[in-house]
């Protein structure tokens, strides 16, 4: 009930919202389904992407690219989010030798690296100075209306892997590779899957921010925010649920607003302490938080892999009757 307010709120909003608020609720949708994508490969399978903005860097410069050869919207929108799989296929196998640190390492120096092809390469991508595409009339509203599918579709996205078999085989990943191998597993398959998986509504995100925005830099499509948000988004609001993603983005979002009119250059410093106060305070993030558990169990909602807030109370509940 509570989701179904929601979106019939988010598509209302255009009818009583002014420009400004519009545009913080579409890049809020898109951080939305940043994180949610990201807390895939990270929150059930236990790797940590900080290379998943390259995804939306892929699909925004395809996107420019592509209506400046004229091929047009739609076929800019397909071509975007076909090139971000395409890309998450080619790295995969090679990233997927890697584990751990080197892995999260791994995937931040190809981001950068994409980061420094799209400021030598311009012809393609127009350099350091950007690359910008003529506005069309209504994308406003229309880029909005995507964005709102798209915040969906990722939650949904994310649900699904919570509740399937494809998502246990996930988590037995993360619990303990060797044994999910020895098990049966087909790990490999299953985390090329996932990180393919995981690119295509970021590659999407892109093309619809290129197209309201009409430009993209290096920084903005690759850059180290780009790289940091969805990490810290997910590790605050708990990374392998379902919700917990949607939370944190939401509440650092509006944190975020707050300081870019007053002090935006601290965002970054703001991410850092976010990061320290969460581990320190709240390990497992605001949704894993015995407060938001409860109320996140008393409003109804299921359990679901990685995230059992009923359990948790009734453990809480046992350890203060002993």
């Amino acid at each position: 009930m509570i989701s179904f307010v929601l979106l019939a709120g988010a598509f209302a909003a255009p009818a009583i919202a002014n420009s400004y608020q519009i545009s913080v609720l579409f890049f809020l949708f898109i951080a939305v389904a940043m994180t949610e994508t990201y807390d895939i490969t990270a929150g059930y399978m236990g790797y940590l992407n900080l290379g998943h903005g390259a995804f939306f860097g892929i699909g925004a410069y395809i996107y420019g690219m592509t209506v400046l050869r004229d091929g047009g919207t739609v076929t800019g929108l397909i071509l975007s989010v076909v090139a971000a799989m395409a890309f998450a296929s080619v790295v995969g196998y090679p990233l997927f030798r890697l584990r751990g640190a080197y892995f999260a390492i791994a995937t931040f120096g190809i981001l950068k690296l994409m980061e420094v092809l799209a400021s030598n390469l311009r012809d393609l991508t127009g350099g350091t100075t950007g690359l910008s595409i003529p506005p069309t009339d209504g994308s406003t509203m229309i880029t909005y209306y995507l964005s709102v599918l798209l915040c969906v579709a990722s939650v949904a996205l994310n649900a699904w892997f919570a509740t399937s078999r494809f998502g246990l085989g996930l988590l037995t990943i993360r619990e303990d590779e060797e044994v999910a191998e020895a098990s049966g597993v087909q790990t490999g398959r299953l985390k090329l899957c996932a990180l393919v998986a995981s690119a295509a509504l970021p590659g999407f995100a892109g093309a619809i921010y290129m197209w309201q925005t009409t430009y993209i830099d290096p920084d903005s499509g690759f850059g180290s925010s780009v790289a940091f948000a969805p990490v810290i988004m997910a590790v605050l609001g708990g990374g392998g649920t379902i919700v917990g993603p949607l939370v944190g983005t939401v509440f650092l979002t509006i944190v975020q607003e707050v300081l870019w009119s007053h002090v935006g250059y601290l965002q970054l410093t703001m991410y850092g302490v976010v990061l320290i106060s969460v581990g320190i305070m709240m390990p497992g993030g605001l949704m894993r938080s015995r407060l938001i558990s409860r109320l996140y169990a008393l409003a109804g909602f299921p359990d679901h892999y990685g995230y059992y807030p009923s359990r948790q109370l009734k453990s809480g509940a046992h350890s203060e009757n002993t």
